[in-house]
Protein backbone atom coordinates (compact mmCIF):
# COMPACT_ATOMS: atom_id res chain seq x y z
CA UNK A 1 0.00 0.00 0.00
CA UNK A 2 0.98 3.53 -0.36
CA UNK A 3 0.22 6.67 1.28
CA UNK A 4 0.73 10.59 -0.38
CA UNK A 5 1.60 12.40 3.03
CA UNK A 6 2.18 16.43 2.15
CA UNK A 7 5.16 17.40 4.43
CA UNK A 8 6.34 21.49 4.93
CA UNK A 9 9.46 21.80 3.38
CA UNK A 10 11.12 22.47 7.22
CA UNK A 11 9.59 18.61 8.97
CA UNK A 12 10.85 17.34 4.76
CA UNK A 13 14.43 18.44 5.84
CA UNK A 14 14.50 16.92 9.52
CA UNK A 15 12.93 13.66 8.23
CA UNK A 16 16.09 13.39 5.75
CA UNK A 17 18.42 14.20 8.27
CA UNK A 18 16.90 11.59 10.61
CA UNK A 19 16.81 8.98 8.15
CA UNK A 20 20.35 9.76 6.71
CA UNK A 21 21.89 9.91 10.41
CA UNK A 22 20.05 6.75 11.18
CA UNK A 23 21.48 4.71 8.03
CA UNK A 24 17.47 3.95 6.81
CA UNK A 25 15.00 5.42 3.90
CA UNK A 26 12.79 8.37 4.75
CA UNK A 27 9.46 5.71 3.90
CA UNK A 28 11.23 3.57 6.62
CA UNK A 29 11.22 6.13 9.31
CA UNK A 30 7.76 7.24 8.74
CA UNK A 31 6.88 3.17 8.99
CA UNK A 32 8.35 2.82 12.36
CA UNK A 33 6.82 6.52 13.69
CA UNK A 34 3.54 5.23 12.58
CA UNK A 35 4.07 1.74 13.65
CA UNK A 36 5.66 3.44 17.44
CA UNK A 37 2.54 6.00 17.10
CA UNK A 38 -0.14 2.89 16.34
CA UNK A 39 1.44 1.00 18.72
CA UNK A 40 1.31 3.43 22.07
CA UNK A 41 -2.45 4.56 21.17
CA UNK A 42 -3.80 0.91 21.39
CA UNK A 43 -1.74 0.39 24.88
CA UNK A 44 -4.24 3.51 25.37
CA UNK A 45 -0.44 5.24 26.79
CA UNK A 46 -0.07 9.23 26.58
CA UNK A 47 0.62 9.86 22.82
CA UNK A 48 1.26 13.86 23.51
CA UNK A 49 4.77 13.34 22.53
CA UNK A 50 4.46 11.93 19.76
CA UNK A 51 3.43 15.30 19.13
CA UNK A 52 6.55 17.08 18.74
CA UNK A 53 7.24 15.43 15.83
CA UNK A 54 5.36 17.45 13.76
CA UNK A 55 6.60 20.49 15.13
CA UNK A 56 9.47 21.32 12.26
CA UNK A 57 11.36 23.50 14.88
CA UNK A 58 12.49 20.80 17.30
CA UNK A 59 16.46 19.70 17.29
CA UNK A 60 17.27 16.41 15.32
CA UNK A 61 18.60 15.33 19.00
CA UNK A 62 14.85 16.20 20.27
CA UNK A 63 13.48 13.66 17.41
CA UNK A 64 15.60 11.31 17.84
CA UNK A 65 14.92 11.09 21.96
CA UNK A 66 11.58 11.18 20.54
CA UNK A 67 11.59 8.19 18.25
CA UNK A 68 13.82 5.25 18.59
CA UNK A 69 14.64 3.12 15.73
CA UNK A 70 15.38 -0.73 17.53
CA UNK A 71 18.75 -2.04 15.84
CA UNK A 72 19.52 0.97 14.07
Amino acid sequence: MQVLVRLTPELYRELEKIAESLGVSKAEVLRQALKDYLTRKKAGKNTSKMRGLVKPKLSLDELERLYQVEGH
